[in-house]
């Protein structure tokens, strides 16, 4: 008979409550090494490609129609952005999402960027990743594989 029975109980209570309480969790693709993790989701690569993931809240609940159209404004319309691909996320385990594939120059080099987005209720979740051109399409298509994998 063990001891302390009551230990190993709190203990995996204690896990689950710190596992419960950071937001986003994906299975990041090849090479990327984990920041940070529990509000958000951070991560690089040795040649400098990044992922970050978080979870922001709408209190009006606008549908994923709404964000998928504002957010394309913004990047192409307001920030200059070339719109390169878009389409939709089907998660076995997440709700259904999109992604937007995109390109700009800054300050002379051009940089990828891919953005997915999620929304359930108030809660949109984003991922995004970005790199410069050569290493974006390198990993683009893993990176686009992993947004699949993203939890609640």
């Amino acid at each position: 008979m063990r001891p302390f029975p009551f230990v190993r109980s709190a203990t995996l209570a204690v896990l689950a409550l710190l596992t419960s309480a950071c937001a986003t969790s994906m299975r990041l693709p090849k090479d990327f090494l984990l920041l940070e993790h529990c509000d958000d989701l951070r991560a690089v690569t040795g040649d400098d490609a990044r992922i970050w993931a978080r979870e922001l809240e709408d209190e009006n609940e606008a549908p994923l129609a709404f964000w998928a159209a504002a957010v394309e404004h913004d990047l192409v319309e307001q920030r200059g952005y070339e719109l390169v691909a878009k389409g939709e996320i089907e998660g076995k385990r997440s709700a259904a999402g999109v992604w937007l594939e995109c390109a700009v120059n800054v300050r002379g080099e051009r940089i990828g960027y891919l953005l997915g987005l999620w929304v359930r209720g108030h809660e949109v979740r984003v991922v995004e990743f970005t790199a410069r051109a050569e290493v974006f399409a390198a990993r683009v298509d893993d990176v686009k594989k992993a947004l699949p994998t993203v939890r609640w």
